[in-house]
């Protein structure tokens, strides 16, 4: 495909696990790992902990340093500003029908966000819809499958 893809867990913990490889790679750019807090990286008992701007190596071996020449100079960081995630936007709608402005309890609807997601569901006792989260407030059109009234009113209520 063509364009950025964005992966993100906006309330919780977001975790990636492979059955067997698990590749992160760039072609023709750079990978870059940030943590807020902390950086671990582990295997076969050894670790590299990036942690309040120091770096922690352990392992139950050998460190093995491979190099033509080793300098210290003096201290260095590299800050980055991890990303910041979107605050997003929830809301539910009490149906009201169109003709009579009668609540519509238990009636089924199908609510579609101006990008094209599309949430389905039906009203509870009180025409309530259910919780519908967006990246930003939105223009969206609700239609009721098992009726002949496409659009309706909708009261936006916190």
């Amino acid at each position: 495909g063509g364009g950025k893809v964005s992966v993100q867990a906006q309330s919780d913990e977001l975790e990636l696990t492979g059955q067997r490889d698990v590749s992160v790679s760039s072609v023709a750019g750079k990978v870059l790992i940030t943590a807020g807090e902390e950086l671990t990286l582990s295997c076969g008992g050894g670790y590299i902990r990036l942690k309040g701007g120091k770096i922690e190596l352990g392992c139950p071996g050998n460190i093995l340093l491979k190099s033509a020449n080793v300098q210290k100079m003096s201290a260095a960081s590299f800050d980055v500003s991890p990303p910041e995630l979107p605050r997003g936007c929830g809301e539910f709608f009490i149906l009201h029908s169109e003709k009579t402005g009668e609540i519509m309890p238990f009636s089924r609807y199908r609510i579609t966000t101006s990008e094209g997601r599309v949430f389905e569901g039906s009203s509870d006792k009180d025409g309530k819809t259910d919780e519908i989260f967006t990246a930003a407030p939105d223009n969206m059109v609700i239609e009721f499958p098992d009726s002949l009234e496409e659009t309706t009113q909708k009261e936006k209520t916190e």
